[in-house]
């Protein structure tokens, strides 16, 4: 089918299917990116016990190790926003899993703390901006309908990654050790890097044009935030949500342990909640795009808050019903929120926009670490 044909039925009928077929082709890019940039940094979890073991590192440089690998992630994210208005998103986007696989690739070639500590900040610190550039071109990419789904769908690609690939590296490392693990798993990130970042950038016929692109601030310069009340609740909500969650992931092992269930099962107790946690992500995405953001996110957070408290009251028992439960709100309120910065702020302005939020966010949830560290 053409794009251009004298029959205008015709040609509205081409059109709608491009479109279709460009936020298709986005999405599954994008989340393609995601799983992929979230299942190698979590993945570093995995190695930290056996670089600790191997290097004979105390409690506390493990913890530095730790703490730059995360804090390299805020650091940068706002500067690569801004980066990517002058280069594109995209090319910002290729670039950081590019810089993301090569940082694991130098980590295992390395033989130093210092040489450890350094490619775990240009790993991270690379891949910075991925979460808040690919979140601004999905949120373009369903401008007019269908976002929350799409950034539902976005975040529970990353949960996914989260699971899959620290798996499939636990495997490699029990047949060949985490050196030859991680560079095959390395290897494997670039090679699928370069093949998302073509299929990301390709194009099927001409761009279309949406009469209400200048309506919608493409050309808008400055912050083109459109809410300067709105913004700040937003962040506020944001840093709480992120606040909770790092406290709930950071205490809930103890708790497991307090209540007399054994070292053994406390593993698959975080389980629980992660598989929870990434199937609120989808879900509460799509039920809000019908229900709506305020009573979406008063009602996430008032289940969240309900669930913590019940797991601290239940019995034993009770805990492996209530976690996967716990964990849908927990995690789903993120999606409804990500989804709400594009509404806030205009294309134009929509990288550093996420950028910002992302920054703050993130920053507050690794603050809040440190603090009950």
């Amino acid at each position: 089918m053409f794009l251009f044909t004298n029959n205008p039925a015709q040609r509205a009928s081409n059109l709608i299917h491009h479109d279709k077929s460009n936020k298709v082709r986005s999405l599954l890019s994008f989340c393609a990116f995601h799983f992929v940039d979230d299942g190698l940094t979590d993945s570093v979890y995995l190695l930290l016990p056996f670089i600790a073991a191997e290097f004979k590192l105390s409690y506390s440089q493990v913890g530095l190790l730790k703490g730059a690998f995360s804090g390299s992630m805020g650091l940068f994210q706002f500067p690569l926003s801004l980066l990517a208005e002058r280069i594109g998103e995209l090319t910002v986007i290729g670039a950081g899993t590019f810089g993301l696989t090569g940082g694991f690739l130098l980590l295992s070639r390395v033989h130093s703390f210092p040489g450890i500590l350094f490619s775990l900040i240009v790993a991270k610190g690379m891949a910075a901006g991925q979460h808040g550039l690919s979140s601004s071109l999905v949120s373009k990419a369903f401008e007019v309908t269908g976002r929350r789904a799409a950034m539902g769908t976005y975040n529970f690609s990353g949960d996914m990654g989260k699971v899959f690939l620290p798996f499939l590296l636990a495997l490699m490392i029990n047949l060949w050790g985490w050196r030859q693990a991680i560079t095959i798993l390395s290897i494997g990130g670039f090679a699928a890097g370069a093949i998302l970042w073509g299929l990301a950038r390709e194009k099927k016929g001409p761009p279309l044009s949406h009469p209400s692109e200048e309506k919608l601030g493409l050309q808008g310069k400055g912050w083109g935030i459109r809410d300067r009340k709105s913004f700040p609740a937003l962040l506020t909500i944001g840093v709480i949500d992120i606040s909770v969650r790092t406290a709930l992931l950071t205490f809930l092992p103890f708790l497991l342990l307090e209540k007399g269930i054994p070292v053994a099962q406390v593993g698959f107790g975080l389980t629980l909640l992660f598989a929870g946690g990434a199937i609120g992500k989808f879900a509460c995405g799509v039920v809000a795009e019908w229900l709506g953001i305020v009573p979406m996110v008063v009602g996430t957070e008032v289940l969240t808050a309900a669930g913590i408290l019940s797991l601290t009251w239940l019995p034993s028992p009770w805990i492996w019903v209530i976690l996967p439960v716990v964990g849908v709100v927990l995690n789903g309120t993120s999606s409804v929120l990500y989804a709400t910065v594009a509404e806030i702020i205009p294309p134009g302005a929509r990288s550093r926009g996420y950028g910002l939020y992302y920054a703050i966010t993130l920053g507050s949830g690794a603050i809040s670490q440190w603090s009950m560290a």
